[in-house]
């Protein structure tokens, strides 16, 4: 077997899972129903993962209180809650759906979110009366401007009471274990971090003492349900940040977890103050947290499970098999193809389509929106946007080999479409056989190959690569279904003195290596784009100054990846200038001027990093004689890969 430290049984406590491969839980804000159970979504998203083979789905974020921390709004819990009996008959049709396909699930149970409550949601507290809570008086993560209360010894032995009951609603539920949610820096994890706990009571003090919460839920969980009921602790070995954890309190705490009976361990770093490192963007190397795993577990006999950035089977098979870990658990690459264990198993590892790191996931979670994936839009939707065979086969044609066109010419011919390819270039990909270059896009390299062997795959689709459409063309052709993909090209003009006589390059020429001699470099436009291309260009050694117009860079980052983004501009030398106006352009200088005042920049290079432009000239000249004409992906407007093939996935579902 060619993964077999992956693929191999494992036991956690008296469990036995078919395989090493654990669902990491995640929260499913959106897909939760009316006061805090699993909706029909959130079934079919988690039944979707057992049946590719997943050995043990871990649920994410079961509160066992929804009151001392308020969690309810008019009547509605924003997240799961494991507080009622009558919730049982919900959640056993969940561990039922699992289990018919052969695999295990555990419940992650939480205390709340202490200091990192939801700004949004501490707004609405305010004018109900209630308040954030914590275990001493601090400011708020998102929102310093609100105090979390401290909660009183009372309201701690409450919560301790209420592991207890939850405990015993997951056991009725058939759920096969628990994993306590102690990491992030999350409510139980402010309990057992000196920095966050100041308390004088027993739930304070030593480390003993701040572990009391967590030791006394363990007891109060084995009391209900039984010592031979699995218990995962999750914590972070080192936060990373000053005043944090340190890996030799992580490793006296995994002692002392082990002596209170927890089955596993499940071992990360970082919490909400570097979020990069419990969220690792595409920017993490793959496997960026295995070293947490190894260095924790010869202190201890229980099994340790690794997570971070292990979308890879080689890797996660790899990690096994050197005895860093005894299972690995993965997140997003699971939202990005919930086929990932079948694969494997089937020596299918080109067929896995990639999580590129981009965070959408957990994006549309701040903007209140349900779970879903970026490259996978059927992600949290699976019954609603599953694909069918069309009733009425069409003749579509594609104009554009893009990301964007390369997935509506993928689903329309799954949907049994007759369908034809045109990409002007000599192959398809489009922006982005450039844009992943860097070497921290190696993901984005991953999906694009992806998404041409799934389309040399399909039989009865027909690819012309080297071929650029006219107008003629599409009468001659006369297709039923007409997708307009052309793309942007990027922008080469800006209100700049000098710029019309001074050389420049955008970021794509940069990528096709396009660049003049030199050592300096001055970037234009400090997005994600540019920041990125500084990057890139830094770790080659130029000299890199960005400007940007606005207050902050990289403003339309998810903040875990630009946050890192950040810190490695920052390492890398790359001087950042912000409220900054290009004043004029010369060969060798750049004149800029800031709040501070004006200021110059030698520069040998410069890159106009100022966005991209649609490009949909065949819109108009399709109109009119093909009955179903679609512009999507950058042809639109410019935007991410998340839009792009939504888009296309989307329209070419309902053709």
């Amino acid at each position: 077997m060619k993964y077999s430290s992956l693929l191999e049984k494992g036991n956690i406590g008296t469990v036995e899972i078919k395989n090493r491969i654990i669902m990491a839980p995640m929260g499913i804000a959106g897909l939760t129903g009316y006061q805090g159970i699993f909706s029909d979504r959130a079934m079919d998203y988690y039944e979707r993962r057992a049946m590719g083979e997943t050995g043990l789905i871990i649920t994410g974020l079961g509160l066992v209180n929804s009151k001392i921390e308020p969690w309810e709004f008019d009547g509605v819990s924003y997240l799961l809650a494991f507080d009622y009996n009558w919730k049982v008959r919900n959640f056993i049709q969940l561990t039922e759906r699992i289990h018919d396909h052969g695999a295990k699930i555990f419940v992650q149970l939480t205390a709340g979110f202490g200091r990192v409550f939801p700004g949004r949601l501490a707004d609405r507290l305010g004018s109900s009366g209630r308040s954030p809570v914590a275990p001493s008086p601090m400011p708020l993560f998102w929102r310093p401007d609100i105090m979390a209360r401290e909660l009183t010894t009372e309201e701690v032995d409450r919560l301790v009471e209420s592991f207890g009951n939850a405990a015993l609603i997951a056991k009725a539920s058939q759920f096969d274990g628990i994993e306590l949610h102690g990491h992030e820096g999350y409510l139980m994890d402010q309990f057992t971090t000196a920095l966050w706990n100041r308390r004088t009571d027993q739930y304070g003090g030593d480390l003993i003492g701040r572990m009391n919460f967590v030791l006394s839920i363990i007891k109060m969980i084995q009391e209900k349900v039984g010592s031979d009921f699995p218990i995962v602790y999750r914590y972070g070995l080192e936060h990373k940040i000053e005043g944090g954890r340190t890996v030799e309190e992580g490793i006296e705490m995994a002692k002392i977890l082990e002596r209170s009976g927890v089955s596993a361990l499940h071992v990360d770093a970082g919490c909400y103050d570097n979020w990069y490192w419990p969220h690792p963007p595409l920017y993490q190397p793959p496997g960026c947290m295995a070293d947490m795993a190894e260095r924790v577990k010869p202190h201890i006999s229980i099994p340790v499970i690794t997570v971070g950035r292990l979308g890879y089977p080689d890797l996660a098979n790899r990690i096994l098999a050197e005895g860093k870990a005894d299972f690995v658990a993965l997140g997003r690459p699971l939202l990005a193809d919930p086929d990932f264990a079948a694969k494997a198993r089937r020596g299918e590892e080109n067929e896995i389509r990639s999580c590129i790191g981009c965070h959408e996931c957990f994006a549309r979670l701040h903007r209140e929106q349900s779970l879903s994936c970026a490259v996978n839009p059927q992600c949290g939707d699976e019954k609603r946007l599953a694909l069918h065979r069309a009733t009425q086969p069409k003749k579509v044609m594609v104009i554009g080999g893009g990301i964007a066109g390369m997935e509506a010419a993928r689903v329309c011919s799954l949907r049994g479409h007759k369908v034809t390819l045109y990409e002007k270039k000599d192959r398809l990909g489009g922006i982005l056989n450039y844009s992943s270059q860097p070497d921290f896009k190696e993901d984005i390299r991953r999906l694009l190959n992806y998404q041409v062997n799934q389309l040399k795959k399909l039989k009865g689709l027909e690819i012309n690569v080297g071929t650029e459409v006219t107008g003629q063309m599409i009468r001659e052709e006369k297709p039923e279904v007409l997708f307009i993909a052309s793309g942007s090209v990027p922008i080469k003009k800006a209100n700049i003195e000098g710029l019309e006589s001074t050389p420049f390059v955008t970021p794509e020429e940069v990528y096709q290596g396009k660049i003049l001699q030199g050592s300096n470099v001055f970037i234009i436009g400090g997005g994600s784009v540019g920041c990125e291309t500084a990057l890139h260009l830094s770790k080659k050694k130029w000299s890199v100054v960005v400007a940007e117009m606005l207050p902050i860079v990289a403003s339309d980052l998810f903040e875990a990846n630009r946050k890192m983004l950040l810190k490695l501009l920052k390492e890398y030398d790359v001087h950042l200038l912000t409220q900054a106006t290009i004043k004029k352009l010369t060969p060798q200088k750049v004149f800029v001027s800031m709040p501070e005042g004006e200021r110059s920049f030698e520069s040998d290079l410069i890159v106009l990093a100022v966005g991209s432009q649609p490009v949909n000239h065949l819109m108009k000249i399709a109109e009119g004689f093909v009955d179903e004409v679609y512009s999507i992906g950058d042809c639109v407007s410019p935007r991410r890969i998340k839009d792009a093939i939504w888009e296309a996935f989307k329209q070419a579902n309902l053709v």
